[in-house]
């Protein structure tokens, strides 16, 4: 069926997609996978759907523009959640903040006469204000996991990051949780990046399993694939990575979760397996580096375990510019506690990279141990570091391997592919043949 002009509301106060157009706009103010998810859902769908227009509703903080265009019909609008005079941490959005936006959200489009059909919601800030325009308004809403609550609570437990209490304090914990219990139980629909992430809301949310739907990440294929050689050897002689060394890499935010300290315990066993194999030196890139008391105590480990002069400390670069670290890196490293669905995991195999990954949470759809990546649990540094430093020494194998998770991005990881998807959903949700709350 042909549908009407359709306009659909996207919101997630504390993620701003125009950052991924900004140098070194991911990493800070805690701009990173979910960004890059913004920006590119919105630019496919507004692409390949023509009776489509989005706004997105974001954070204002002085300095930033009230309204941009982002893409053709998809306009990026900021308004008040909290102080508008320095960056605020999304975990303090909670309480008065939210209610603030909400309700700046609601006037904003009563002024201006906009009238949606559609709320789709990232994250849990997102799913807060989703829910209670959808009361207002009437109109049915979308959840987007990104990351959950009660999730994030358990692994940071289960890691010994702090206690209970101190992750209370530091993560507001408990409004965030009772807020995503509340919306996703009257959500129209809830849109989870893997099918484990679905069944773990089904069993600790206690959400309908009527109401999940799977609606992977992706990337653009053409800006990772085929690598360009000249950029991978520029990368490497300013990265001071000589001809005679390998280059692992991990990209993302310094975070706990992120997987730098596991790396970090598997580096002594990297280096001296692959040196004792290969005659060859073993460096070590994290890129996206930014000062912190965490990443200062990773330092401190390095140095500890004497594998700091290994290490490349990069700060965050242009989006635009990543493709050239990739392809400068002989095998990729997510080795991350938990992990969603990462984008860096799903750009490294569209480089056509060998990757390890942890197979704590949706890399594990994505890769076929043996096959298209190495799965395994990096809190055992051994066996991190045997699958890492397997890979480099075995030429063969490495390439082989790269080869199959290209193929895996090709056939089922782009954008179009999940705008696709999305599009049907809205379709099933506005022709009254979807799920319901």
């Amino acid at each position: 069926m042909q549908m009407k002009k359709l306009r659909v509301l996207w919101v997630s106060p504390h993620c701003w997609p125009d950052y991924y157009l900004r140098p070194g706009g991911l990493g800070i103010k805690s701009q990173g996978g979910q960004t890059v998810v913004m920006y590119y859902a919105t630019e496919a769908l507004t692409r390949l759907y023509r009776s489509l227009s989005i706004d997105i509703y974001a954070r204002y903080e002085r300095g930033e523009p009230f309204e941009i265009d982002l893409h053709e019909r998809t306009r990026m609008i900021r308004l008040l959640c909290g102080t508008p005079e320095t960056y605020v941490p999304k975990e303090q959005f909670w309480g008065a903040p939210l209610e603030q936006f909400v309700n700046e959200v609601d006037y904003h489009a009563e002024r201006n006469e906009l009238r949606y059909d559609l709320i789709h919601a990232h994250y849990a800030d997102g799913w807060h204000t989703a829910c209670e325009l959808s009361k207002r308004w009437n109109v049915p809403y979308i959840c987007t996991t990104h990351s959950l609550g009660k999730r994030k609570r358990a692994n940071a437990l289960r890691t010994g990051e702090a206690t209970a209490a101190e992750l209370d304090r530091k993560y507001n914990f408990k409004p965030r949780i009772a807020s995503e219990i509340k919306a996703l139980k009257n959500a129209t629909m809830i849109c989870p990046l893997t099918v484990e992430e679905g069944q773990y809301m089904v069993e600790h949310y206690g959400i309908d399993p009527a109401k999940v739907r799977v609606v992977n990440n992706g990337i653009v294929l053409s800006q990772f694939h085929p690598p360009k050689p000249r950029a991978a050897a520029r990368i490497r002689r300013e990265l001071g990575i000589g001809p005679g060394e390998y280059l692992v890499s991990l990209f993302g935010r310094v975070d706990p979760r992120k997987g730098q300290a596991q790396l970090i315990e598997a580096a002594p066993l990297i280096r001296d397996r692959v040196m004792r194999a290969t005659g060859k030196k073993v460096r070590f890139l994290f890129l996206g580096w930014s000062e912190s008391e965490f990443s200062r105590s990773l330092v401190g480990r390095m140095k500890k375990l004497k594998v700091d002069d290994g290490f490349i400390l990069h700060p965050p670069v242009n989006n635009r510019e990543t493709p050239a670290y990739y392809w400068a890196t002989d095998v990729y490293a997510l080795s991350s506690t938990y992990d969603i669905l990462p984008i860096a995991l799903l750009e490294a195999m569209g480089c056509g990279l060998a990757v390890v990954s942890t197979n704590n949470g949706g890399p594990s759809e994505v890769i076929t141990s043996g096959k298209d990546g190495i799965l395994l649990d990096p809190r055992d540094a051994d066996n991190l570091a045997g699958a890492i430093s397997g890979l480099l020494i075995d030429e063969k194998l490495r390439g082989r391997m790269g080869a199959e998770a290209l193929r895996t991005i090709r056939e089922r990881y782009t954008w179009d592919r999940l705008a696709a998807r999305m599009w049907r959903l809205y379709r099933e949700i506005l022709t009254g043949k979807g799920a319901s709350a």
